[in-house]
């Protein structure tokens, strides 16, 4: 990267801390009245003002650092090619191997400690690995926490992967056990013209006397509420034979495929629809208070309807970034035709089309029913935290399992959900249209 590239990232992150700053100094200033934040106008265009312009300078950061990528990339030496990594052979090419999770097991040093050993110690063995699926265009072996093994043969490919609800998320993570934040709950703007001058009553027009007074301006209110959002565990566990750890490529397969995955579609179940109502359960965005409802009309297509949804998050200020739907509404959504049967949505059908309908990304899931559907700002009106990353624990001291030579692998993840600004999301309800 260029000097002057570093000193603009330079540059850019103090001015992001200065932002930062400003934007806790504002909300230092909060009044608390019976449980409640009562924020005036000045207060509160002067907050949206601090987290908007910190936000502008964060988008520009992640631009700077991905032009960092871009040429780090491009100065790399070609390697083997495609072909050549998948079947072990050398040949030239730029092709750039992509780690999977279970590629990563099998490379920790915890693992190549048990294998170096034959695995005739106990096997416990713990790998922490990174949660969530990005595709990096740094040369050289790269990580991709992905289903099953994947080649790069370019960018193309890299968006064909499969999305879980958190790659609609900036990534963050956090040290705490709880988080503490504010929701707002309620917004009264009285915002409106101010004459100069007032009568003595501060009301009728002025009379020119001594006792007119000047115009007062009306006074707004923001209520915001305090809200703890607890850091939950997804776990879970399955048994295999201990010859499993010699057999790396099935172990890999058995890590990706089951361990992992089936921790990311229960993630994506809990982020909708977790009840958390135990204070150890993060609240799905189904069950969180003051997000938006909207039910299509019959007269318009499934396309039309999710449009629609958008202008309620929109007329609330906030600008829809992503959507959830099911896989078989993403296909009703895909395959809609006008009135000439041209296709309304799929417009690039061709391999590595982005899954994107109205400017907005799009994550199909089973997690979401078939009757419904929810889009909103992800990111700036909720945002995941993780605690602690994706990590897969195996042991051979659980039950009877030493006498059946069998493995117990427990995989796991820590993570909060804060939803701050609920009615920057809509949960809208399909109408089949006639």
């Amino acid at each position: 990267m260029a000097p002057t590239d570093k000193s603009l990232l330079r540059n850019l992150k103090q001015q992001l801390n200065e932002k930062s700053a400003e934007a806790e100094r504002i909300a230092g200033t909060f009044k608390e009245e019976n449980g409640a934040f009562v924020v005036s106008t000045e207060q509160r265009n002067a907050y949206v003002k601090a987290v908007k312009d910190a936000q502008e300078i964060k988008s520009l950061i992640e631009a700077a650092s991905g032009a960092q990528e871009l040429g780090q990339y491009l100065d790399a030496p070609e390697g083997k090619s495609a072909a050549g990594q998948y079947y072990g052979g050398s040949g030239s090419g730029s092709g750039t191997e992509i780690k999977t999770l279970g590629d990563m097991f099998v490379a920790s040093d915890a693992y190549q400690a048990a294998a170096a050993a034959q695995f005739k110690d106990r096997p416990f063995i713990r790998a922490e690995i990174e949660g969530k699926s990005i595709f990096s265009l740094s040369a050289g072996t790269q990580t991709h926490p992905s289903l099953g093994g994947v080649q790069d043969l370019g960018i193309t490919d890299a968006q064909r992967r499969k999305w879980h609800i958190r790659d609609l998320f900036p990534k963050a993570t956090t040290k705490n056990a709880i988080l503490q934040g504010i929701r707002e709950t309620g917004w009264v703007n009285n915002a409106a013209q101010v004459p100069e001058r007032r009568a003595a009553d501060g009301v009728s027009s002025p009379t020119g006397a001594d006792s007119d007074v000047f115009g007062k301006a009306p006074r707004s209110k923001l209520t915001l509420q305090p809200v703890s959002f607890p850091v939950a565990e997804i776990a879970h566990m399955l048994d295999g034979h201990k010859n499993i750890l010699s057999d790396e490529p099935r172990l890999k397969q058995f890590i990706n495929s089951r361990l992992i995955e089936g921790i990311k579609f229960a993630e994506d179940y809990d982020l909708l629809h977790s009840v958390g109502n135990d204070g150890q359960s993060i609240t799905g965005l189904f069950n969180t208070p003051g997000v938006q409802q909207y039910t299509g009309q019959n007269t318009d297509k499934f396309s039309i309807q999710m449009r629609r949804a958008m202008t309620k998050a929109l007329l609330a200020e906030y600008e829809p970034t992503g959507v959830v739907l099911s896989p078989s509404m993403w296909e009703q959504v895909e395959v809609e035709t006008d009135d000439t049967g041209a296709f309304r949505v799929a417009l690039q059908v061709a391999v590595g089309a982005q899954k994107k309908v109205w400017r907005i990304n799009v994550v199909e899931t089973t997690a979401m029913p078939d009757e419904k559907y929810v889009l909103g700002s992800f990111g700036m009106g909720a945002q995941i935290y993780d605690r602690e990353n994706v990590s897969v624990t195996v042991s051979s001291e659980n039950s009877d399992n030493f006498e059946r030579g069998v493995l117990t692998f427990r995989a796991d993840e820590r993570l909060a959900l804060e939803v701050s600004r609920p009615e920057s999301f809509v949960i809208g309800t399909w109408t089949d249209p006639v």
